[in-house]
């Protein structure tokens, strides 16, 4: 049975985005970390805002995530 440390290791925001969207090859980059650095620039590099922006990612099914980067990351 695989323990907290391992499931959360292999959640889809610690993936590389090119290994789950067809789009992003050759980006290299965890999910949550695009995720992190779009709302940073949408606002205005404010880190408290940012913060209270992406605290739904840690709950969110993959679905939502994957919504999420389809919607506000493919470009």
């Amino acid at each position: 049975m695989a323990d907290a440390k391992e499931i959360e290791e292999t959640a889809l925001i610690d993936r590389n985005m090119d290994q789950v969207f067809d789009w992003a090859k050759g980006n290299e980059m965890p999910i949550r970390d695009a995720i992190w650095d779009h709302e940073m620039e949408v606002n205005g590099r404010d880190t408290m805002k940012t913060e209270a922006a992406v605290e739904w990612i840690l709950k969110a099914d993959d679905d939502k995530v994957k919504e999420y980067c389809e919607k506000n990351l493919k470009k």
